[in-house]
Formats: C-alpha cells, sequence, structure tokens
C-alpha cells in the first residue's frame, strides 16, 4: 500500500489551522478581535456632519413714548385793571413733537425710558461636534479639521516608524508606531493614563504618511479596542500638514 505526500498532509494541515484561526477570531471578544491585513472597512468612509444651528437673534421692543409736560397759558390784565382770573389749559403732545416746550419753573426733570439690553450670545464650541462614535473604530477628518484640533490642545498619534518620526512630526504628536514591538505598551500606558470615561471621550488624532499608507487605521483599531471611543484618522497625513505650513518638530521628543 503506497504512502501518503508527506507535503500534501502539511498543506492540508495548514488549511487546516487557517480555516480554524479565522472562525475563532470571528467569535473573539472585541478586545481579543484581530483585524486581517488589508481589510478596513470603514477606511474610506466619513461620516456626514451635522450643520450647525443658528439661533435668531432677538429684537428689542420699541421704546414707549413719553408725554410731554404740560403747559399753563395765562393772559395779562389791561393797565389800571384787576388781575383777570383766566382757567388753564393743558396741552399734551407726544414726545418729540418739536413744537414741545418745558415751562421754564419745571424743577423735575423728564424720564426717559432705557432702552432694553440684549445679552451677547455665546459663542459655539468649535469641538462641540467631535462626539465619541463607540460603534466605529475612527472617523476620517480633513486637513482643516486636523488644523483646528490641534490648536485646541487634542493629542495626535503619529503611526509612522520611530525613524521617520524623528525625521520630522507634528509638533506635539507622540510616536506611536503599530510595527514595533512595544506597541500594545504604549496603549496599555495610554489607558493607564485616561482610565477616566470622560477622559477617554476626548479626542484624539493619529496620522501616517497620507495616501495609501493605513498605519493610522492600524492603530485606531488597537485603541478603539481599549474603549477608546474618540478617534480620528487624519487620512491625508503628514506630508498635507507640511502642505499646510502646520508647525514640525524633528527628534525623538513630541
Amino acid at each position: 500500500m503506497r504512502a501518503r505526500n508527506p507535503f500534501l498532509q502539511a498543506a492540508l494541515l495548514i488549511v487546516l489551522a487557517f480555516v480554524v484561526a479565522v472562525v475563532a477570531n470571528a467569535f473573539a471578544s472585541r478586545t481579543r478581535k484581530l483585524v486581517l491585513p488589508g481589510y478596513y472597512p470603514n477606511a474610506l468612509r466619513v461620516p456626514p456632519r451635522v450643520p450647525e444651528r443658528v439661533l435668531p437673534t432677538p429684537v428689542a421692543p420699541p421704546a414707549a413714548a413719553t408725554a410731554a409736560p404740560t403747559a399753563t397759558v395765562a393772559q395779562s390784565p389791561a393797565p389800571g385793571q384787576p388781575p383777570i382770573a383766566v382757567p388753564t389749559t393743558t396741552i399734551e403732545r407726544p414726545a418729540g413733537d418739536p413744537t414741545t416746550t418745558a415751562p421754564a419753573t419745571a424743577t423735575t426733570p423728564a424720564t426717559a425710558t432705557a432702552a432694553t439690553a440684549v445679552p451677547p450670545k455665546p459663542a459655539a464650541d468649535p469641538l462641540a461636534r467631535f462626539q465619541p462614535h463607540p460603534d466605529r473604530p475612527y472617523v476620517e477628518i480633513s486637513g482643516e479639521d486636523a488644523a483646528l484640533l490641534h490648536s485646541r490642545g487634542v493629542l495626535f498619534l503619529d503611526a509612522r516608524r520611530t525613524s521617520v518620526f524623528e525625521e520630522g512630526h507634528i509638533a506635539g504628536s507622540r510616536s506611536f508606531s503599530v510595527w514595533e514591538s512595544d506597541i500594545d505598551d504604549k496603549v496599555n500606558a495610554l489607558y493607564e493614563e485616561r482610565q477616566d470615561p470622560a477622559e477617554q471621550n476626548k479626542p484624539i488624532v493619529i496620522y501616517c504618511s497620507g495616501g495609501a499608507c493605513e498605519d493610522s487605521h492600524m492603530l485606531a483599531q488597537k485603541l478603539w479596542g481599549v474603549q477608546f471611543n474618540n478617534v480620528y484618522v487624519y487620512k491625508d497625513g503628514f506630508p498635507d500638514w507640511q502642505k499646510r505650513g502646520g508647525a514640525v518638530r524633528t527628534g525623538a521628543t513630541p
């Protein structure tokens, strides 16, 4: 009886092991699930932006008109005759009438109606639209949004290799190379730094070399796996930042 081909048996065992691994990964929990290389279903999906609501400007009520002070008209008697008592006549005219004159003996000034002060409308928070999205590992953003978040002190992570990071990186960003052996230690340290749910909901921006580079998407998947639910991927990456004239630093420090 002929012996079976050992190479064929080895190939069958490899195929069987791969199928078992894929099935086990499909039923794994969120923190243990592995992302297959090259599979990023949300890499090109950008959620629609919600337009900001503009509140109508309140209109101040018109000032109430005030009545002009009354004037008393008296007649002078003829020479050598006693004074003639003449009834006084009260004339009321609307405020603002040019023919209205105040009596010379008036001692009480007219009171003016103060205009109603309109309180200024509070300025909208530009970060209000960057809300947590626990159902998605990340949301892609443009260079304009990246510049806004950078100006507000949001944490930036560089997913490129450390050697490339040292040649030039976005000022203030940290090196989180997704291909180096200490990436899990860095992710866990960031989780320890932001254990509070309020801290975990703060925006985090990840970038790499732009274009076809998917290092930033892979790092976003890792952060999402440890409950960071407000991660953004700067899709055009460091080359776009340089074109825009953004702040750049060299060396190993942020």
